[in-house]
């Protein structure tokens, strides 16, 4: 119409014209949303779409250590050297429990287990036996167990010697003991050290 101005739409008044002229001529309109919106959107989507990252279990377990049999060794000489039992390097070398070597002959030799302390049962009250059982310890070792008692004093048993697969275990009589947490350490002569620790109820 002459004489009348038309002042130029802004991109958000035509997308509202856009979207009414489509709901006169019979579309239904279900969703619109500008690029910021979308961008919402998107982020959105990103941060809540479930994701699943499966790795493969790795170990690092090492390879066993190869020894040459030298003359004069026996299986239960290089099973001490070793701080395992005659029994696993047989094993590891299908030896069938023979103490037949040969100079010369390569032994695959096992690594030790990782040393560990248990004490039995874990909570008891006074008068209750508790056996201490450590595995892992190296063949031959001399174990010492101590007992810390809660207000600070020590009992020291007599040394106990590791078997040849590494166990040796101590028993313990709570007579007369106070309530509370007890700690058990074993310390050997070839550099095992290991705690653990029991309650004792009133």
């Amino acid at each position: 119409m002459i004489g009348t101005s038309v002042k130029p739409r802004t991109g958000s008044e035509r997308r509202q014209a856009l979207l009414r002229g489509l709901a006169a001529g019979g579309v239904i309109v279900l969703a619109a949303c500008n690029s910021a919106s979308k961008d919402t959107a998107k982020a959105s989507r990103s941060r809540t779409a479930p994701t699943s990252t499966t790795a493969a279990p790795t170990t690092t377990t090492s390879p066993p250590v190869s020894y040459q049999v030298k003359r004069g060794d026996t299986l239960t000489s290089i099973a001490r050297f070793f701080g395992v039992s005659a029994a696993s390097i047989a094993a590891a070398n299908q030896l069938g429990g023979a103490d037949r070597l040969a100079e010369g002959q390569i032994l695959q030799i096992p690594h030790a287990p990782p040393a560990s302390l248990t004490v039995t049962p874990p909570d008891g009250i006074a008068g209750n036996v508790f056996t201490f059982a450590v595995t892992g310890a190296k063949a031959g070792e001399t174990i010492t167990f101590e007992v810390v008692t809660p207000g600070g004093g020590i009992f020291t048993g007599s040394p106990h010697t590791a078997a040849q697969d590494g166990t040796v275990s101590a028993s313990y009589r709570t007579d007369g003991d106070e309530a509370g947490k007890y700690d058990v350490v074993a310390t050997g002569d070839r550099g095992t050290s290991l705690r653990a620790s029991y309650r004792l109820l009133g």
